[in-house]
């Protein structure tokens, strides 16, 4: 409010200071009163709800697995399907024999308790072949790409096992090894032409499915996958016969596809959101949508002055933030940063839309503050506003900045974030504050 006030206050020293110039005072002693510009200010209303988010595009770097529960905002759960490369045309050297083959899971964080249990369980994926080129949803079929009828293995495992020493320096991380049958399956297909392209190899070995099924106290996020092949052969070195070891390593990289399926299974089922408050919850959980009364708002200031040129210097939308955790220590962290976006723009908005308005959070004063000046100098001259704009407030990271320092890339929030906002009802309302001319 006092920003506000302030705004009023230099909007309103401008013109006093015009006044006291003897050259406008000459202008304005023979211009029309109805010429003078005037200023106006304007609070609304501005209503809220609850949206509850049908998916997100598959994040492609850091991918969750495990099952988190929260009593406020139920369940997160985090499933991956990868695909991996092969070494194109290798073949293994004259008498070499298979040893062992491993799944290698790396993971630099997660959210919850460090030494929380979860149960992992790697799928063979034998549905349909992911393809490079689709874009896939977190509520995506598993169904579709995997049966779960070949069974690789399963390991319980807590991010910082009791047996680490030094956790400081310790890279969390799940190891598989494989039955023989995998082993021999994947020597085999070297001779049997499978390395000879990467769809060849797709289609030999679709791929692996990750789920957990047991513990919800924590949600690793993965970063690194890849098999490695271990075999053995001999050769004849420094004129005496030697057995070598090697490993053929096959990554989950960016030439293939990492999906990452993202639920809420019990979101329908959390306790009733009192109308005084409305969550954000990521990754794709609850989004506060917000209903912008577009038609009331332009038509006040137009019938304000009529016939006067209008437009708008100032549009705040401050959004305060309450129920704050400062004693939980696994409580969701409060999202940085929040854009305000179309509904309709719910998985396709990017840097340099108009319509993308983006606020920090001030961690001071616990609020973000929308600036919807732009946004709303356009719906002035636009010749049909609509009654009513539906935004929704999604928590995103940001990707990259310019060298100026400005963001140049974001994407909506991965890691486990959280934040309850005030609506209207609150006792603190929600408003949106306003500050127009004429002329």
């Amino acid at each position: 409010m006092k920003y506000f006030l302030s705004v009023i206050a230099i909007v309103a020293m401008v013109i006093v200071s015009s006044c006291t110039d003897s050259s406008s005072d000459l202008g304005l002693s023979i211009r029309p009163s109805g010429d003078l510009i005037a200023v106006g200010t304007d609070t609304f209303g501005i209503s809220t709800s609850n949206y509850i988010v049908p998916n997100m595009v598959s994040p492609n770097d850091t991918f969750l697995l495990g099952n988190y529960y929260d009593p406020k905002y139920g369940t997160t759960k985090g499933e991956i399907l990868a695909q991996f490369t092969c070494p194109i045309g290798f073949q293994f050297p004259a008498g070499a024999h298979p040893d062992s083959l491993s799944l290698y899971i790396l993971f630099n964080n997660w959210f919850g308790a460090s030494q929380s249990p979860l149960r992992i369980s790697a799928y063979e994926m034998d549905g349909t072949p992911l393809s490079y080129n689709t874009t896939y949803y977190t509520d995506l079929n598993i169904a579709d790409y995997c049966s779960k009828n070949i069974l690789l293995g399963n390991r319980i495992m807590a991010a910082i096992p009791d047996t680490v020493a030094d956790s400081a320096t310790y890279q969390p991380h799940l190891t598989y090894k494989f039955s023989q049958a995998e082993v021999q399956k994947f020597y085999n297909a070297a001779s049997n032409g499978a390395f000879d392209s990467q769809s060849t190899f797709t289609n030999y070995f679709k791929g692996i499915y990750l789920t957990s099924d047991y513990g919800n106290g924590a949600v690793w996020y993965v970063n690194r996958l890849y098999m490695e092949l271990y075999f053995h052969y001999n050769a004849f070195i420094n004129n005496k016969d030697t057995t070598l070891t090697s490993g053929l390593v096959f990554p989950a990289s960016k030439d293939v596809r990492q999906i990452n399926r993202i639920t809420h299974p019990d979101i329908s089922q959390i306790p009733a959101v009192p109308d005084s408050v409305t969550y954000i919850c990521a990754p794709a959980g609850i989004y506060t949508q917000v209903n912008i009364p577009v038609a009331r708002i332009v038509n006040r200031i137009k019938a304000r002055w009529s016939g006067k040129v209008n437009s708008i210097n100032h549009a705040e939308l401050r959004m305060e933030v309450t129920e704050r955790d400062t004693v939980d220590a696994y409580v969701m962290h409060i999202p940085s940063y929040l854009v305000l976006v179309p509904k309709t723009k719910i998985n396709s908005f990017r840097v340099g839309d108009t319509t993308l308005i983006t606020a920090a959070y001030n961690s001071t004063d616990h609020y973000y503050s929308f600036d919807l000046s732009s946004y709303l100098t356009r719906e002035l001259r636009s010749s049909n506003p609509p009654a009513t704009d539906q935004l929704l407030v999604i928590p995103v990271s940001i990707t990259s900045r310019s060298a100026a320092g400005y963001i140049a890339g974001l994407a909506p929030k991965v890691n486990l974030n959280a934040v309850v906002l005030r609506t209207s009802k609150s006792v603190s309302p929600l408003r949106l504050e306003v500050v127009y001319n004429g002329f």
